[in-house]
């Protein structure tokens, strides 16, 4: 047994063994210091894995940054490493440009401004889209949003809550597998169905006011075309109606410039018209179920549809108008209903090369009142 005191003496053979057994224990821990140094760089070093829209992760290289959601305390710069505003958790901004960790977006009063990337959740789209609804992106526009209500309907109900709330319906069925009886029309939870790879609301109902705040005309396309969508929808309702109809007026608003967009527009009548035939009502409607309204140039005039580099569509469901139709409105199984004729609609437009409404003739359309400014939109903060 080795006492404190033989350790003490430097000639002993049992100083000599500590001390080579230390130098050991000390060269077996540089090397693994070394070694560890030498792993942690390359795991810095190696590109991390893309967060996909779902929680998944897409492969490096794969998917890119095509908008952002901002966060508590998120600020708005004019320019990068300026001082900013801060502005409100869950706005939706789309993503223009990148520059030293901020990212140039647009916001929704049609401003450039930048963030940082640090500072919001990144909404990651794929690169290269695929030819199924699980490879598809698809963007879906709330129309309106204070201060501007849209169309008032004769017992109070503004267009602009019933489109948000329809919106959020059809957002909801494309993120999640889904069954769709062709016969009735039903949509169910299945697997038939891929959810989207990307399913973006221009304002969500988890944003300020509940998502009630209003929205530039950019602003709304440039986020379709930043994440390159596969179709761009605009929830409506309408009103001036020009005559009784047997059933649904429903109608769609497309574009003369993209040769998609008059398809869309069909699919979506053809759709929503079919889901709201089960309804009873005192039915209104329009000359046209497509109708493509162009300035004097021959160039679109609705700005959503000029700007859009992407195949896009405005569908206005019914006629909040109208009493009777307002009342159905009003109702949750109406909304459920319009937006499984959108979810239906964009299932076909994907999948099928079906063409249900022969394309509109462009038709002038030269209103007297300007279009509104957005001189005093606000951010919301």
């Amino acid at each position: 047994m080795l006492l404190a005191n033989d350790l003490l003496c430097c000639g002993s053979p049992a100083v000599s063994l500590v001390l080579r057994s230390t130098r050991l224990v000390a060269v077996i821990l540089v090397v693994l210091v070394l070694f560890g140094g030498v792993l942690a760089w390359r795991l810095l070093d190696e590109p991390l894995p893309e967060a996909g829209p779902d929680g998944t992760s897409l492969p490096a290289g794969q998917g890119r940054v095509g908008y952002v959601v901002t966060r508590q305390g998120t600020t708005l710069s004019p320019q990068p490493g300026v001082a900013g505003t801060r502005v409100a958790a869950n706005l939706i901004f789309p993503v223009s440009g990148e520059q030293s960790g901020a990212l140039e977006v647009l916001d929704n009063c049609n401003r450039t401004g930048w963030v940082a990337a640090n500072d919001v959740e990144s909404g990651i789209v794929p690169i290269a889209k695929g030819e199924d609804m699980g490879g598809s992106v698809f963007v879906i526009d709330p129309g309106h949003g204070a201060p501007d209500l849209g169309a008032v309907g004769p017992g109070g109900l503004t267009e602009a809550e019933a489109n948000i709330d329809v919106s959020s319906r059809v957002i909801e069925l494309l993120s999640e597998s889904r069954d769709i009886d062709w016969v009735s029309g039903s949509v169910t939870p299945g697997t038939t169905y891929h959810a989207a790879a990307v399913a973006v609301s221009t304002r969500s109902t988890d944003g300020p006011n509940r998502g009630d705040y209003e929205l530039g005309l950019t602003f709304r396309a440039e986020l379709g075309n930043a994440v390159d969508a596969t179709a761009l929808v605009s929830i409506h309702h309408n009103t001036q109606p020009t005559h009784d109809t047997e059933g649904p007026g429903t109608s769609a608003y497309v574009s003369v410039a993209n040769e998609e967009s008059p398809r869309l527009g069909g699919l979506l009548v053809d759709e929503v018209r079919r889901s709201l035939a089960g309804f009873e009502a005192d039915w209104v409607g329009g000359q046209r179920s497509l109708v493509a309204r162009v300035d004097a140039n021959g160039e679109d005039y609705y700005s959503i549809l000029a700007l859009s580099e992407v195949p896009a569509a405005i569908i206005e469901g019914a006629y909040i108008s109208n009493p009777s139709e307002e009342e159905l409105i009003a109702t949750g199984a109406f909304r459920q209903a319009y937006a499984e004729g959108v979810y239906r609609a964009l299932v076909r437009f994907v999948l099928t090369d079906d063409y249900p409404i022969a394309e509109p003739e462009p038709e002038l359309y030269d209103p007297d009142s300007p279009p509104r400014s957005m001189d005093d939109c606000v951010t919301p903060r």
